[in-house]
């Protein structure tokens, strides 16, 4: 019973993340009575890419609304964006600076060790040694997308038995994609291995975030090339390879967060997301930051045995995924907690 029940708490994340359905809010001035005041500087995808810029606005947002924090982001049009975003926020007294993207490391360094003073938080990157005045925000990816990856096997499998493959439209060709893309095909792998099923996958990494008409072009050639499931990995370029899919009537998987909910013209192609509670990890480091308790120079990682990643529900294909194939992904899971399973990923 205990592996049924974990295999639903992975999935029903996402039931807690319904405000993912929704846009981010605009941003209000700081008020005079603020807890905290938090900034938050996203990458150049922004903070409507229905991704983890987004998720990450909206931890920001929970913690207006249940702590009494006064938020703001920047979006950063540009790379060369990032020092000079940060330093905004800095030189107007926030208490706590959120940078999101692996992108934003040496800039967010270089900012910490100028404002020793200023709180920091980044999503999706570490240091090695720690930062005393910056905790990093993890995840390990490669487990949920091990079993999102094995379970678009099983769809391809099942509805072209004669030539099941599978596919990844990715943005950058860095760690924090990479990582989804290890799993994924490390899960195809165990699914041919468990079910003697010669499941293939392919995919390209187009160098961008912010393209999704490439990410679009992209996934219609591997769908000419036989795709029967793209997986989407890297904010709006790979959107793009969902929209392709949509369109060329395929199936896709999501990622980040529950894109059934921010992809509404593509939901009824998704058969899952991966997602990483970005929502959850920011709030929580800006609570303990109030509480007095914050972590600087230590790593939030967020896994499956800890809810921090995780599949989203099936949404309408609930009644197609049969009951043999749940019951194989709560022992999979099962097994990447305890690590008896290699998901492929060596970063």
């Amino acid at each position: 019973m205990r592996k049924y029940i974990l295999l639903t708490m992975v999935m029903l994340l996402a039931l807690s993340g319904v405000v993912a359905a929704c846009a981010p809010a605009a941003p209000t001035e700081p008020e005079a009575e603020c807890t905290l005041k938090v900034g938050m500087v996203s990458d150049i995808g922004g903070v409507d890419d229905a991704s983890f810029n987004q998720n990450t606005w909206e931890g920001l947002v929970m913690a207006e609304d249940q702590l009494g924090v006064c938020s703001q982001f920047i979006e950063s049009q540009a790379q060369a964006d990032y020092e000079k975003n940060i330093t905004e926020f800095a030189e107007q007294g926030y208490d706590m600076i959120i940078t999101v993207g692996f992108l934003l490391g040496d800039a967010t360094a270089k900012m910490a060790e100028q404002y020793p003073d200023v709180s920091f938080g980044i999503v999706d990157f570490a240091y090695a040694p720690g930062i005393p005045n910056v905790q990093g925000i993890v995840f390990a990816s490669d487990e949920a997308a091990f079993l999102s990856g094995y379970l678009g096997a099983y769809w391809a499998h099942t509805q072209d038995p004669d030539d099941p493959q599978c596919g990844y439209v990715a943005g950058m060709q860095i760690p924090t994609v990479e990582i989804f893309v290890a799993g994924h095909d490390a899960g195809i792998k165990y699914y041919n291995e468990q079910h003697g099923a010669n499941v293939q996958w392919k995919g390209v990494y187009v160098g961008d975030f912010e393209a999704p008409d490439e990410g679009k072009i992209q996934g219609e050639s591997l769908i000419d090339e036989g795709v029967d499931v793209i997986y989407g990995i890297g904010g709006k370029t790979g959107n793009g390879g969902l929209t392709a899919a949509k369109e060329r009537g395929v199936w896709g998987v999501g990622v980040d967060v529950d894109q059934y909910f921010t992809l509404p013209n593509e939901k009824d192609i998704l058969i899952t997301s991966t997602m990483k509670r970005l929502d959850n990890a920011v709030f929580g480091t800006v609570e303990s930051l109030l509480e007095g308790e914050f972590a600087g120079g230590s790593v939030y990682l967020g896994t499956l045995e800890n809810a921090g990643v995780g599949m989203a529900p099936y949404h309408d294909f609930e009644d197609q995924i049969p009951a043999e194939i749940v019951q194989e992904l709560n022992e999979i899971a099962m097994k990447l907690i305890e690590g008896s399973i290699d998901t492929g990923w060596e970063g």
